[in-house]
């Protein structure tokens, strides 16, 4: 009796006589392959399986009736947000409100706490830098009150020897005011003619006399100009 082999797409199945084909409910295009065939053919194909394929009337259709409504699935549906149990969704947002929540409360207590740090660091800041630019007000008092006591007594030194030479050019003006007094008397006195003495001898002491007199003057001068100089009102109201 021939042997026929099925596949069924996945694997080779047989070998089985025609009534086991038919337990295997095959269908007209079902693979099927006997010794002697050259390649797989449809089952619709060979010759002895068509008995198998005899037209048979189709079964009645009975109407279809959904299936009943399972409410469960339907509750549970409803009672998911994101795929997620309500109360687990409802835990998980009050779960993440409340640790934002702590976050920004974190947050606000560690800006709180940086602010009053700062704030101190800055008053200490402020305080250092307060008593720093005191001492170096100090500092500077100190420096100009020694500097103001330096220039008045280089200043005092300064009047001082000022005053030492005014007293120094007076007496300097009397010795030379005396000493051109003298020139002059010494003038009159050689012009004068005497007996004993040429004229050549009287011309030469006229001479002398009055060289005499014009170093005193010059004397004079000088002095006069250094007394204004070092002291501006000399001489005004005299």
């Amino acid at each position: 009796m021939k042997k026929y082999f099925l596949n069924d797409g996945t694997e080779n199945k047989g070998p089985f006589d025609i009534e086991e084909l038919k337990l295997h409910k095959i269908t007209r295009t079902t693979k099927v392959w006997f010794e002697g065939l050259e390649e797989w053919q449809n089952a619709e194909e060979i010759e002895e399986l068509k008995i198998i394929f005899t037209s048979t009337p189709p079964p009645i259709k009975s109407k279809l009736t959904p299936p009943p409504i399972n409410l469960n699935i339907l509750e549970e549906k409803e009672n998911k947000i994101f795929g997620l149990p309500k109360k687990t969704f409802i835990i998980i947002i009050v779960s993440l409100v409340l640790l934002i929540s702590l976050i920004i409360k974190l947050i606000h207590n560690y800006n709180i706490e940086k602010t009053k740090k700062d704030n101190i660091e800055t008053g200490i800041y402020n305080k250092q830098l307060n008593i720093q630019n005191e001492e170096i007000a100090k500092q500077k008092e100190l420096l100009a009150e020694k500097e103001r006591l330096e220039e008045e007594r280089i200043a005092r030194e300064k009047q001082v020897a000022i005053d030492k030479r005014i007293q120094e050019i007076v007496t300097e003006l009397n010795i030379a005011n005396e000493e051109l007094d003298k020139a002059n008397q010494q003038l009159v006195n050689v012009t004068e003619f005497k007996f004993l003495r040429t004229s050549g001898e009287r011309a030469g002491q006229i001479q002398d006399a009055k060289q005499n007199i014009s170093i005193w003057e010059n004397e004079i001068e000088k002095l006069e100009k250094e007394m204004a100089r070092i002291n501006p009102h000399w001489g005004v109201g005299s």
